[in-house]
């Protein structure tokens, strides 16, 4: 990373991160915005609000402390965000000038300045209509996976009758052909240029794209080989982070979800070849260990294959990220919500390579309606669910240092894509 360190014109002090995959200007210690190598804003700092943006032209506006804030911004006020931030960068072009020898550092800060400041709001809206053309809505990705290139092989759920979940309630479920697919890898490879080196994985979309065929799994994977040069699974971190740099489209692999009923018609035999062909995690939404509230939730499937599905996975050398809903139920399902669930996160027998993820419960519209009509499903509240998350740890037997799972939150209100 090259960092430069100038003053603007009006005597503010500015530093500009010149990064392999991406582009930080902080000026005044106070106002802070991240940009992709295409120059498209992605995350700004700006008078004490974090402001997330998404490539279809949204954006998420944040505030911790307490309470916590955070609100999605109509374009009409997401607009004069980007294009302040815009204007910090115009004033670090002009301090930064166009010296008689500028040094390597200096030209590259220049050169993304330029393209920083020509992502004006007509360009970005120009370039958000181009991603809604190439892109069916990203509902949701794991929080890990928020910067990785999705790739949607299907569209949709193919579920898509879970109580506490709206997001692709209006998308029919379709799987797209191999060609399909092979155009649409094109179309997002084109999109992102080389802002692509911003993003280091795969997600292999939407919400259902594994339980397409066997054949037609394959076949994604090996079209996504060959237009991406996937980290081979043995490289250490530091390899990895070598890898990013060199290997041209390197990414380090292939991850998407799988729902419980459909992973658990693969076998350890399909899995391990997935593996061999890129995919590198999958997410299972396990939501609850207690089978009356999956079923309350309408999740067609038991805790055991669950379990089964975890197990399989984890022979198979395919690390498991397992979701937890906090607060689902209500105070109805309180206390066998956190026992069972317990108990089934410690018959996974989860690894340090596998993820754990707890998320707390964010009632769709149509379940509020069923919230209010009983009176013991009195919602839980924040405090509520990380007393739930609390207590499903300290039921599970100690990990041995090093030997669990990654324990994070997923806040599905702060997702932006």
């Amino acid at each position: 990373m090259a960092v430069l360190a100038f003053q603007l014109k009006d005597g503010r002090p500015a530093v500009l991160g010149i990064r392999p995959e991406s582009t930080a200007l902080a000026v005044d210690e106070v106002y802070v915005s991240s940009y992709d190598l295409a120059g498209r804003p992605y995350a700004l700092v700006r008078d004490g609000w974090t402001y997330r943006r998404s490539l279809d032209g949204g954006c998420l506006q944040k505030r911790e402390g307490a309470p916590r804030i955070r609100r999605r911004l109509e374009p009409a006020e997401a607009a004069p965000v980007a294009e302040a931030a815009r204007g910090d960068a115009e004033a670090a072009l002009a301090a930064l000038g166009d010296g008689p020898q500028p040094t390597p550092a200096g030209e590259e800060g220049r050169r993304r300045l330029r393209r920083i400041v020509e992502m004006d709001e007509a360009a970005l809206g120009a370039d958000a209509a181009r991603f809604r053309d190439i892109y069916r809505p990203v509902g949701v990705l794991p929080p890990d996976q928020y910067l990785a290139v999705v790739l949607q092989g299907t569209e949709g759920c193919a579920w898509n009758a879970c109580t506490f979940c709206d997001l692709f309630r209006d998308v029919r479920f379709r799987t797209r052909t191999e060609a399909e697919f092979a155009a649409h890898v094109r179309d997002v490879i084109a999109y992102f240029g080389e802002s692509l080196a911003l993003r280091r994985s795969v997600f292999l979309g939407s919400a259902g794209a594994l339980c397409a065929s066997d054949a037609r799994v394959k076949s994604y994977l090996d079209t996504i080989g060959r237009a991406f040069a996937v980290a081979p699974r043995a490289l250490a971190t530091w390899g990895q982070e070598q890898w990013d740099h060199n290997a041209p489209r390197a990414i380090r692999g292939v991850h998407a979800f799988v729902d419980v009923w459909t992973g658990g018609r693969r076998t350890a035999a399909q899995w391990a070849e997935y593996a061999g062909r890129g995919l590198r995690r999958v997410y299972i939404g396990l939501e609850s260990g207690a089978l009356d509230l999956l079923e309350w939730l309408d999740k067609p499937f038991t805790p055991d294959q669950a379990v089964e599905l975890v197990r399989t996975l984890r022979g198979a050398g395919v690390p498991a990220g397992v979701i937890v809903l906090l607060g689902a139920g209500g105070e109805r399902f309180d206390e066998a919500h956190c026992r069972r669930t317990a108990e089934v996160l410690a018959r996974m027998d989860l690894g340090p390579s596998d993820l754990l993820y707890f998320s707390e419960f964010v009632p769709s519209p149509r379940m509020g309606e069923q919230w209010a009509a009983q009176a013991d499903l009195r919602p839980l509240s924040a405090a509520g669910c990380a007393a739930q998350r609390h207590r499903i740890l300290g039921a599970l037997a100690p990990f041995e240092p090093g030997r669990g799972p990654r324990v994070a939150n997923y806040d599905i209100r702060e997702f932006v894509y």
